[in-house]
Formats: structure tokens, sequence, C-alpha cells
């Protein structure tokens, strides 16, 4: 096991940058109790975020820093801003999933595979490799396959709702004339440089546009955190 980690060290540390780490997992309807009393570390309408699994993702995420900054002692306060980043990552995943399955919009397993097999970290020479796929997931990771697919179809969900929003965002030629004319105070270069204004422009708009929609979505989103709670039971 030592040897497989060693060998595709790079590989793992891939795939923990790539935000795989943040992945969501979300418990539906799942009450009971554990040593540590109920495992919600947030609500999101009401639907229950896990305690144990948001520890997973926090463990992973500081196993990341400490790859990176190996010459770096991570402070309490870069802890605390680790845990409060995967948390927030947690809730918004959660609230554009609701957002997804209320307007059906799905990931087929089909559609999982594909991705999969284009992520370089599985593959070998070129090729997805089902032997690096599973160990990386095991000793890098430390999730099974059915976590890590399960977690990769609501994130792609999720894209799917975000990618809605971006086509959204229209540049008509007359909207770039005048925003050209406004930013330069003449039209002399326009022709020349309108693709790449018109690009600019309308990566532009998408972040507003997302910006507002988020700020919408947080307004109609009822969401209660628990981390605190937790915390002052580790303090005890």
């Amino acid at each position: 096991m030592m040897d497989f980690i060693r060998v595709h060290k790079k590989t793992i540390l891939w795939i923990i940058i790539s935000g795989f780490v943040f992945a969501t997992f979300v418990v539906f309807g799942a009450g009971g109790y554990q040593t540590r009393g109920h495992d919600t570390v947030a609500t999101v309408n009401n639907q229950k975020v896990s305690y144990s699994e948001f520890s997973k993702a926090v463990s992973r995420a500081i196993e990341n820093q400490r790859e990176q900054k190996k010459d770096v002692e991570l402070t309490d306060t870069d802890l605390q801003q680790i845990k409060m980043g995967v948390l927030q990552d947690m809730i918004s995943e959660e609230a554009f999933y609701q957002i997804a399955l209320k307007y059906g919009i799905t990931v087929t397993d089909a559609e999982v595979a594909a991705h999969l097999r284009q992520i370089p970290a599985f593959q070998k020479n070129g090729q997805f490799d089902h032997q690096i796929y599973f160990q990386t997931l095991r000793y890098g990771l430390k999730m099974n396959y059915e976590e890590f697919e399960k977690s990769r179809k609501r994130a792609m969900a999720v894209d799917k709702v975000r990618f809605l929003v971006y086509l959204l965002s229209k540049v008509t030629d007359k909207e770039a004339e005048m925003e050209y004319l406004r930013r330069n105070g003449n039209l002399k270069n326009f022709i020349k440089e309108k693709d790449k204004f018109v690009e600019t422009l309308r990566n532009e708009k998408r972040i507003l546009l997302f910006n507002q929609w988020i700020a919408i979505l947080q307004q109609k989103t009822k969401i209660q955190d628990n981390l605190a709670k937790f915390e002052q039971q580790d303090r005890r």
C-alpha cells in the first residue's frame, strides 16, 4: 500500500487539488444519534448535511494543504478557514442540487463513466485503468467507488445548473459596441478587437448574473449552521 501511495503520489494530489475532496454527502431524512449527538452539521431547506462526512472532507483538505505546504505549520486560523470553506462548499452544492432535483436535471451513470474516463489521474498510457482508479480512491481519497461516483453524479448535476445560468449571459452586437464605446471613448479599434472584447464582456456578464442569482438563492434558502455546536463539544 505504501509503495502505491509513493508511486502515485502526484496522481492522488492532482485529484485532491482538483476539488474532489469537497464532494458533498448529504443524509436525506436520516435522524439517529451518534456518540457525538445529531449527525447534522448543517441543514439546507431541512435537508441534513452529515457531520461525519463533513469531517472526512475536512481531513482530506487538511492533508492536501500539508502536502502542498510541507515546510509550513498550519495554524488554528488556517484550520478554521479550511473547515469554513468545506462547509460553505457543502451547503452551496446542496442548495444547487435541490434546484437540479426540482427541475428534473439529472446525470446518468453513462455520463459519470464518460467523465471518469477523461480524467488523466485515472489513466495509464492514455487509457482509463480500473486498477489505478480503485487504488487511488482507496489509498488516496479513502473512499469506495460507490461513494465517489455518487458524489461526482451530484457535482455534475450542480454543474449543469450552473451552466444553464451561464447560457443566459448573451451579449448582442449592439450591446458590445455601446460598452466598447463607453470604456474606450471611441470605436476606432472595435472591429479589430470585437471578438476578444465580446468574450471578455460575456464572461463579466456571466459572473455578474451568477452572483446575482446566488444572492437570490441565499435569500430563498433556509440554512442552519450547527458547526459551532460541534466545536463546543470538541472543547469540552
